[in-house]
């Protein structure tokens, strides 16, 4: 069978997970600006340095995120890539959310719905037809 070339294609998956990923990096930020702003009452009990760490991987996570989103938007081989590692990294630690909250079962069982939708997400951003796109 002979492969078809879709020259100038552009799937609608690829855009979707590159504007949710942006958001995420927005919401990312945000929500570390706020941490930033209340974490001034930790201080006296001595874990202010491990919140200022835990926000600064939210920053970074925040900053790949919104650049892969940028990336995937350009359809750049490195952004595809990056976008598979944050997808695979929300994949394996969303299912431990709800654990480390201490939430109820209804969202565990969305948690868990929404790693198989990522799961999806990772498997057909490895397809043929979409890494064509970044060629």
């Amino acid at each position: 069978m002979p492969i078809t070339f879709r020259v100038g294609y552009r799937s609608p998956l690829v855009s979707a997970v590159a504007w949710a990923l942006m958001l995420l990096g927005l919401l990312g930020l945000g929500l570390s600006g706020y941490l930033f702003g209340h974490t001034s009452g930790f201080a006296a009990a001595g874990l202010s340095w491990w919140l200022m760490a835990g926000q600064a991987l939210l920053v970074l996570a925040s900053a790949a995120s919104i650049a892969a989103g940028q990336g995937l938007l350009r359809r750049l081989e490195w952004a595809r890539r990056l976008s598979l590692g944050l997808l695979a990294l929300i994949l394996f630690s969303l299912p431990v959310l709800p654990w480390v909250a201490g939430s109820p079962v209804m969202l565990g069982l969305a948690c868990l719905a929404a790693s198989a939708a990522l799961l999806w997400a990772l498997r057909e951003l490895n397809t043929m037809l979409v890494r064509q796109e970044f060629a």
